[in-house]
């Protein structure tokens, strides 16, 4: 069977277009919920034409989440690499994390939509780009412990709230008085810090905590 030819630059402009739109559809829907047909509606494209690109939505299903995850899994590995201050580098995680998913602004919704539907197949394509990265969360709060430089605090625990209270930011914030969006500059820079502050005061021993809070702000 002769291979597909390479896909050039109007083919790769409609892929990414696919991908955003199913974003807004999976999160709106759910995996199960979600409509091919509409996506390929939203698109401008026949329903053929968007399995020349993704063979089903499962699919589909995993791209969405691969382009926020493709961005977010080398800030981590970047950002917390062995060596240097650990509360630097949390900012600097943090910082790039929010500032990727306020970018990608289906994606907590995509999760948080994943997290009530439980359907098996999504939960396991989230969980395989999702655990990682905690992992690594809490590999970096136990490696901070060791050298005694972050306090005795649970750190699977400690990096699951950081997380909640980002993806609840994003879903939540347009819901809440005085109403805006998350991605208003002022608002989400008001969250960062807030966010930091809090992770410093967790995690700083309590000789430390007046310095790494300023730190924070």
């Amino acid at each position: 069977m002769p291979s597909r030819t390479r896909p050039g630059p109007a083919a790769d402009d409609t892929r990414e277009r696919i991908i955003d739109a199913a974003q807004a559809i999976f999160a709106r829907d759910g995996f199960v919920g979600a409509k091919m047909q509409e996506i390929a509606d939203r698109v401008g494209i026949q329903r053929p034409s968007l399995f020349y690109h993704f063979r089903n939505k499962e699919a589909l299903f995993v791209a969405a989440h691969e382009q926020v995850f493709a961005k977010i899994e080398p800030v981590f590995r970047e950002s917390l690499a062995p060596n240097g201050d650990p509360f630097v580098q949390l900012d600097r995680v943090s910082r790039a994390v929010l500032a990727v998913v306020a970018e990608e602004p289906d994606f907590a919704r995509m999760v948080a939509r994943t997290s009530v539907d439980r359907h098996p197949a999504a939960v396991k394509i989230v969980r395989t780009y999702l655990q990682p990265l905690i992992d690594l969360s809490v590999d970096f709060v136990c490696e901070g412990q060791r050298r005694g430089v972050f306090a005795d605090i649970d750190p699977f625990f400690f990096t699951l709230n950081s997380w909640g209270a980002a993806l609840m930011y994003f879903i939540a914030r347009d819901l809440l008085a005085p109403v805006a969006k998350p991605t208003h500059p002022r608002d989400l820079a008001r969250f960062t810090t807030t966010l930091l502050q809090m992770g410093h005061r967790a995690l700083a021993p309590n000789d430390r905590r007046a310095v790494v809070s300023q730190r924070a702000s």
